[in-house]
């Protein structure tokens, strides 16, 4: 195994990194994330700049770097890592699920365009994954459906190839089959708010 350590809101330097390696790679996996917590009028501008950088631009640049060659050879998979925040607005969690939002949108049309070259593309849109950081921030509460990383891991290699949406868990699915079909945004973004609106 190769472990390279780099700053991916600077693309560039992750680009000039992974092309040092001069490694062959079929699965691509994006599954990084700034998330700034709290009300937006007390986020500064740099939390959003990382935010964009690491939750949009480099998974972005970085599934055209890898899809490139991928493309050449008739073979590859992408899996982009979303969220279900990012399934309507989220209260002090707007930046971050806007930016998962983005994630979702790219891989479902990639899921479409890239298949004919065949690539597999797979957007995984979780619940709350126990994550050291998680767990830290969430230590007096779990929330209903909460997965460990590896759950959620094996869930997203199974669909891969059946995309382009998975989402991990029986309680997350259904959540977000009521979230996004069948309540109204409002409703949708009001319950959200009961949930998120306290983070800080």
């Amino acid at each position: 195994m190769i472990t390279v350590a780099a700053d991916l809101a600077d693309v560039d330097d992750v680009k000039k990194r992974v092309a040092a390696l001069d490694v062959h790679i079929g699965l691509f996996v994006y599954d990084a994330a700034s998330a700034p917590i709290g009300p937006f009028a007390e986020t500064t501008e740099a939390q959003l700049a990382t935010a964009a950088a690491v939750n949009v631009v480099a998974p972005l640049l970085l599934t055209k770097l890898f899809s490139t060659p991928m493309i050449q050879r008739g073979s590859g998979g992408i899996i982009l890592m979303s969220s279900l925040a990012g399934g309507q607005g989220s209260p002090n969690l707007a930046t971050y699920a806007a930016t998962k939002a983005f994630n979702t949108i790219l891989a479902e049309g990639l899921w479409k365009e890239l298949a004919p070259l065949g690539l597999d593309v797979l957007v995984c849109t979780p619940g709350a994954i126990l994550t050291p950081g998680y767990e830290q921030a969430e230590s007096a509460r779990r929330a209903p459906g909460t997965l460990s990383a590896a759950a959620v891991a094996e869930q997203a290699l199974e669909a891969l190839g059946n995309g382009p949406v998975v989402v991990p868990g029986v309680v997350n699915k259904m959540g977000r089959f009521m979230m996004t079909r069948l309540l109204s945004r409002r409703a949708a973004i009001g319950i959200m708010a009961k949930n998120t609106g306290g983070l800080s």
